[in-house]
């Protein structure tokens, strides 16, 4: 495996892991419950922090995958309606 596909894989298990976890909270999660819940805390010298799962979510919210609402300065994050609609005929129609 080349050093991008392994890049992409990772990226792919990554997104994947941060929507299987929304999934399981309906209610919706911050990003610092994501980070805490996933092991996926991360800083640059102590400085910066967390980049990693906003990166993921950013590229999910273009993908319309997740969504997020907004309370005062909190977002919390969803899975969009649609794509578990879409998910849910694409697990149904392997199983039929």
């Amino acid at each position: 495996m080349t050093p991008l596909e392994k890049s992409r894989a990772g990226l792919h298990l990554l997104k994947e892991a941060i929507v299987d976890y929304l999934v399981q909270h309906p209610e919706g999660l911050t990003n610092i419950e994501i980070t805490r819940g996933l092991e996926l805390e991360s800083d640059f010298e102590g400085g910066q922090k967390n980049y990693l799962s906003w990166s993921i979510l950013g590229i999910l919210l273009a993908e319309k995958t997740v969504r997020y609402e907004k309370l005062g300065n909190t977002r919390r994050y969803f899975v969009d309606t649609i794509y578990l609609q879409m998910r849910e005929n694409r697990s149904d129609s392997r199983v039929g």
